[in-house]
C-alpha cells in the first residue's frame, strides 16, 4: 500500500518563469501563463505534474537551471553555445524572430545607422550576442544597453533613455505599441524556441514535452492552435455574415448583365495587354541597363530572375548567378540577417526596406548591398515571392569609415586644422582649434574666424600666402592668432590647396600648430647656452668637439682663454694639442685614448700639463666620450672638457706638505693625553683613598657617641648626630663611585662573547631575592650577545638594571624588559620599564657624573651610575642612549660595534 501511495503521487516540476509577455508570464497567482506557460499546463496535466513557478530574471533563471535549482525553463532559443550548457527537446514550441524597434523621433532604416545609438538588449540574450557580431562586423560604434526585463528595456527607449531595442516579435509588437514605438526594417534571427533542462537531467520531461508538441501540432483544432489564438497569435475563422449570402444573390443576378459586356471588356484587355507589354519592355529595358542589381526571390529564398548588374556587382553572369544557392554568397556573419529578414518578410507579407548584407564577389572580396524589396501576391492575394533592387554602397560605407578614421585623427591631433572653400571661407575647423581661437564647439565658422582674428586673415587669407599656396600648392611661415581672451598666440602655419585633375581648386587645407612652448624652449635654450658660458668661466673650463678623422677641434672661448690665447684667432688642431702637452705626461693620455678607443673605458679621464701662450705650464683635467664610430668601429668624433686644476694641484702639494708633518703631531699630541688621563686617574685613585681614612674615623666615632651617650644627648645633639652619621654615609657612597668610575677606564679589556641575557636574568634574580615583598614582571629576550669585556657588561647590566628596578618602585604594575633593539641601523640591547620617566628636555644631563633628575626622597642615589654605563660603553667604541616619557618609563639603548676593542684606544684619547 505505501509502494502505491509514493507511485500515485505528482511529480513536483519546478519551472523557471520570467516577463516576457505573450511567450511566458507570471499568472495572477505567480504561476506560468502566456502560450508556453498554457502548453506546459496542459503537458502537466496529462502527464500528473505539479508545476512550481520560479520567479527569476532571464540571466538568473539560465543559472539556476544549469545549477539544477530549476527544472525547466520555457522560452530558451537552441544555439551551440546552449547545446553545451543545457539539454532541449525535438519538436519546436514555437518559432520566432527578432526586431528593432525604435523610439520616436529616431532616424534608423538601415543597419548603418546604427552608428552612435544607444540599444537596449535584455542581458545574456542572444540578441545582445548577435548584434554585438553584427555592430563589429561592419565597425559600427553603438552602445548595447543591458536590462534585466524587457519592460525595463521597452520604458528606456520610451523615456527617451535609449534610441532603440531589441527584442523578439512575440514581445516586440505588443510592447512597442504599448510604449509608442515603432518597428524597423532590421530584422535578424530566426531562430526556434524549446523547453530547456540541465545537461543531462529530467530527460523524460523534454521526451513528454516532445510526445504531446507532435501530436498538437499536427492538429489544428488542437490546445496548441487554442493556446496561439488565445494569445492573439493566430486569427480565430471569420464568420460570414448573412448579408453576404444576400449581396452573392444580387451579384449572380447581374451577371447575366456583365454577359453583355464581355466583348467591349474582351478588347478592352487586348488594349491593355498591349500597353502592359509595352511597359514591361520598357522595364525590361531599364531593368537590364541599370548599374543597380534588380532581382526576384521566391518563397525558399532561391533567386529567380537577376539583372545585368549582378555582373557589375558581384563579377558572375545572371545566368550562373541563378544556379548559386544565395548562401553560398552571403557573408557568414550575415546569414542570419538574411534569413530573418526574409522570415519576417514571409511572415507578414511584407517587403523590407534598406537592409545592409555583404555579398560574396567572384574574386573572393566582399561587397555591401543595400538591399529594398517588395512582396509579390497573386491574383489571390497569396504571397509568391519578392522583387527588389540591391544598390552597391560599398565605396560609400569605405568612404565612411575613412571618413570616421579621418576626422577621429584630425581631432586627437593637438595643431588647429581647418578647412575652407575656393573663396577662403572657413567650412571646417577641427576641436582643439576650436578650444584655442575659442569658438564654441557647435558654432557658425562663416566669417567668424576674419572676424575674431583679423591679423590671421590680413596676413594669411587675403595676402600672399594664401595666393602661394593656390599658384604653387603649398604656403609656410609664421603668423599669429587671437586667443579667447585677446591675447596673441603665435603659430607656424601651412596652407594647401587641393586641386582636381584639370587644375580646378577644390577646397583649401591650414594646418597650424601653437609654437609658444617651441619659442619658450627656444628662449631658455639660449639661457641655458648663457648659463653654461658663465659656469664654464667661473669653472675655469672649456669644451672641445675633435675630429679624429682630420685632427680638426672645435673649442669654446674659454678654452682659448684658460690657455691665455685670444679667442677670435685660436684654432685647435691635434697636433697643436699634441706639442703643447708636457713630453712627460703624453705617455699616460695616449693610454687613457687607448683604452677608450678600444672600449675598455667608457670615457677618457687624465691630468697632464699644458703650455701656456707665456710659456709656463697649466695643470688641466681632460674627459671625453667618443660621439660617433664607423661601421667597423673606428672613432670619428670626441668631445669633452679641459678643466683648470693648477689651484687644485697647487692645494695638493700643500696638503701633502701637511700630512708629512700631521703624524708627528698626532703622535705626540696623544702621548699628551695618555699622560694626562694616566695623572687624572691616579690624582682620582688617590684623592679617593685619601678621603676614606678621616671618613672612617667620623664614622666611627659618631657611632660610638650613638652608642655611648645617645641617652644623655639632648634631642637637639641627637637630631644633629644623625646628620653627620647621615653625611658621613653619603660622603663614603660618593667616594665609592668616584672609585668606580675612575676603574671603568683602567685596565686592559678582554674582547670575549658576553652572554647578555644570562647576566640580566641573574642580576634580575638578585633583586627579586633581596625585595621578595615585591612582583615585578620580567621579561628577557633569549638570545642576546654582544663582543665587549664581560666584567664591564656586567657592570653595564647591573647599574641600568638597579635604575629600572628602583624607578619602578611606585608603579602599581611594574614591567621591566631585556630586548633586542636597533639604534641608527645598528642592532643592540634595551632595557625598558614603566616607571618614573623623565623629561626629554633634560636627557642631556642623564650621563653626567652626580647629576639626577629627580629628588633624593624621591628616589635616593648619588648619579654616578649612568656615568659609569657611558664610559664603560664608550670605552667598547660603542653608543648609549635614553627616551623616556615621565610617568610611563624609559628605555635604554646600548650599541657596540662588533669589534669593539678596536676603538679601545681611540676612545680612551
Amino acid at each position: 500500500m505505501a509502494a502505491s501511495a509514493v507511485q500515485a503521487a505528482p511529480r513536483v516540476v519546478r519551472v523557471g518563469v520570467y516577463e516576457n509577455p505573450p511567450k511566458l508570464l507570471a499568472g495572477p497567482q505567480g504561476q506560468p501563463s502566456g502560450i508556453l506557460g498554457d502548453l506546459l499546463h496542459e503537458v502537466a496535466q496529462v502527464e500528473d505534474w505539479t508545476l512550481k513557478a520560479v520567479s527569476c530574471e532571464w540571466e538568473r533563471c539560465l543559472r539556476l537551471l544549469e545549477e539544477g535549482a530549476i527544472d525547466l525553463m520555457p522560452d530558451v532559443a537552441y544555439n551551440e553555445s546552449r547545446a553545451q550548457r543545457f539539454d532541449f527537446h525535438r519538436v519546436p514550441a514555437l518559432s520566432s524572430w527578432s526586431q528593432v524597434y525604435r523610439g520616436p523621433g529616431v532616424k534608423l532604416q538601415s543597419v548603418l545607422d546604427l552608428e552612435g545609438k544607444r540599444v537596449v538588449v535584455l542581458d545574456g540574450s542572444v540578441q545582445q550576442e548577435h548584434l554585438a557580431s553584427l555592430l563589429a562586423s561592419f565597425g559600427l560604434r553603438a552602445e548595447l544597453v543591458p536590462v534585466k526585463s524587457f519592460e525595463e528595456a521597452f520604458s528606456m527607449v520610451a523615456a527617451g533613455e535609449a534610441d532603440a531595442v531589441a527584442a523578439n516579435h512575440f514581445s516586440g509588437g505588443g510592447a512597442a505599441s504599448r510604449h509608442g514605438l515603432s518597428a524597423t526594417s532590421l530584422v535578424f534571427l530566426p531562430s526556434k524556441l524549446y523547453f530547456a533542462a540541465a545537461k543531462g537531467r529530467n530527460g523524460d520531461l523534454l521526451a513528454a514535452i516532445d510526445a504531446r508538441l507532435d501530436a498538437w501540432q499536427a492538429d489544428t483544432g488542437s490546445v496548441y492552435f487554442q493556446a496561439l489564438a488565445r494569445w492573439g497569435m493566430q486569427s480565430a475563422p471569420s464568420r460570414v455574415p448573412v448579408a453576404f449570402w444576400w449581396g452573392l444573390a444580387v451579384l449572380l443576378g447581374l451577371l447575366a448583365l456583365a454577359l453583355g459586356f464581355l466583348a467591349l471588356l474582351r478588347r478592352e484587355v487586348a488594349r491593355q495587354t498591349l500597353a502592359l507589354r509595352d511597359s514591361e519592355e520598357r522595364f525590361r529595358n531599364l531593368a537590364e541597363n541599370s548599374v543597380d542589381w534588380i532581382w526576384a526571390l521566391d518563397l525558399n529564398g532561391r533567386h529567380t530572375y537577376s539583372n545585368p548588374g549582378a555582373a557589375e556587382i558581384l563579377g558572375c553572369r545572371p545566368e550562373d548567378f541563378l544556379a548559386l544557392d544565395p548562401a553560398t554568397l552571403v557573408h557568414p556573419d550575415d546569414l542570419a540577417l538574411f534569413g530573418a529578414t526574409l522570415e519576417a518578410a514571409r511572415a507578414h507579407r511584407t517587403g523590407w526596406r534598406n537592409v545592409v548584407i555583404r555579398w560574396r564577389h567572384q574574386d573572393g572580396t566582399y561587397r555591401v548591398l543595400e538591399s529594398s524589396a517588395e512582396p509579390v501576391l497573386d491574383a489571390k492575394g497569396a504571397l509568391q515571392g519578392f522583387q527588389g533592387v540591391d544598390r552597391d554602397i560599398t565605396e560609400r560605407v569605405q568612404a565612411e569609415q575613412e571618413r570616421q578614421r579621418l576626422a577621429s585623427i584630425l581631432e586627437a591631433t593637438s595643431d588647429i586644422v581647418s578647412m575652407a572653400d575656393p573663396e577662403g571661407h572657413p567650412i571646417y575647423l577641427n576641436g582643439p582649434g576650436r578650444a584655442l581661437l575659442g569658438i564654441a564647439p557647435e558654432g557658425p565658422l562663416s566669417e567668424v574666424i576674419a572676424d575674431a582674428h583679423p591679423r590671421w586673415a590680413a596676413d594669411i587669407i587675403l595676402n600672399e600666402g594664401l595666393q602661394t599656396a593656390i599658384r604653387e600648392g603649398r604656403w609656410s611661415g609664421e603668423t599669429a592668432v587671437l586667443g579667447p581672451g585677446g591675447e596673441e598666440i603665435p603659430v607656424s602655419q601651412l596652407i594647401l590647396s587641393h586641386k582636381d585633375p584639370q587644375g580646378k581648386l577644390l577646397f583649401l587645407s591650414t594646418i597650424m600648430r601653437d609654437i609658444r612652448a617651441s619659442r619658450a624652449a627656444e628662449l631658455a635654450l639660449r639661457e641655458s647656452e648663457e648659463r653654461l658660458r658663465l659656469a664654464l668661466t667661473a669653472a675655469n673650463q672649456g669644451l672641445y668637439d675633435l675630429d679624429l678623422t682630420t685632427g680638426d677641434a672645435k673649442v669654446s672661448p674659454e678654452y682659448a682663454t684658460m690657455l691665455g690665447h685670444d679667442p677670435a684667432t685660436f684654432r685647435e688642431t691635434s697636433a697643436a694639442w699634441r706639442d703643447r702637452v708636457h713630453p712627460d705626461d703624453l705617455p699616460a693620455v695616449y693610454r687613457a685614448y687607448e683604452d677608450c678607443v678600444a672600449g675598455r673605458l667608457p670615457e677618457i679621464r687624465v691630468e697632464f700639463r699644458q703650455r701656456t701662450r707665456a710659456g709656463g705650464w697649466k695643470w688641466v683635467l681632460s674627459l671625453g666620450r667618443i660621439q660617433e664610430r664607423a661601421a667597423d668601429g673606428r672613432p670619428l668624433r670626441m668631445r669633452g672638457t679641459h678643466t683648470d686644476i693648477d689651484a687644485i694641484k697647487a692645494a695638493e702639494a700643500a696638503l701633502r706638505e701637511l700630512n708629512a708633518t700631521l703624524e708627528a703631531r698626532v703622535a705626540e699630541r696623544t702621548a699628551e693625553l695618555t699622560a694626562a688621563n694616566h695623572e687624572l686617574e691616579t690624582f682620582a685613585y688617590a684623592v679617593s683613598h685619601d678621603l676614606r681614612a678621616p671618613l672612617r674615623a667620623m664614622s666611627g666615632f659618631s657611632s660610638a657617641l650613638q652608642e655611648d651617650h645617645a641617652a644623655s644627648l639632648p634631642s637637639e645633639a641627637k637630631i644633629y648626630l644623625e646628620q653627620i652619621v647621615l653625611a658621613g654615609r653619603k660622603m663614603s657612597d660618593l667616594v665609592e663611585g668616584l672609585l668606580t668610575l675612575a676603574r671603568s677606564t683602567r685596565g686592559d679589556l678582554r674582547m670575549d662573547c658576553v652572554d647578555v641575557s644570562e647576566l640580566a636574568q641573574r642580576h634580575l634574580a638578585e633583586l627579586a631575592a633581596a625585595e621578595p615583598a615585591r612582583r615585578v614582571s620580567v621579561e628577557v629576550e633569549q638570545g642576546l650577545t654582544v663582543t665587549g669585556d664581560e666584567r664591564m657588561m656586567a657592570s653595564v647590566l647591573d647599574n641600568l638594571l638597579d635604575n629600572a628596578w628602583k624607578y619602578t618602585g611606585a608603579t602599581a604594575e611594574p614591567k621591566i624588559r631585556v630586548h633586542a633593539c636597533a639604534v641608527d641601523g645598528r642592532s643592540g640591547f634595551c632595557v625598558s620599564d614603566n616607571g618614573a620617566g623623565f623629561d626629554m628636555a633634560h636627557a642631556a644631563r642623564l650621563f653626567k657624573a652626580f647629576q639626577r633628575l629627580h629628588r633624593q626622597d624621591e628616589f635616593p642615589g648619588i648619579g654616578i651610575g649612568l656615568a659609569t654605563v657611558q664610559r664603560i660603553v664608550q670605552r667598547h667604541g660603542g653608543q648609549i642612549s635614553a627616551r623616556g616619557v615621565p610617568g610611563q618609563g624609559a628605555t635604554f639603548s646600548v650599541v657596540l660595534p662588533a669589534k669593539a676593542g678596536q676603538r679601545e684606544e681611540e676612545s680612551t684619547t
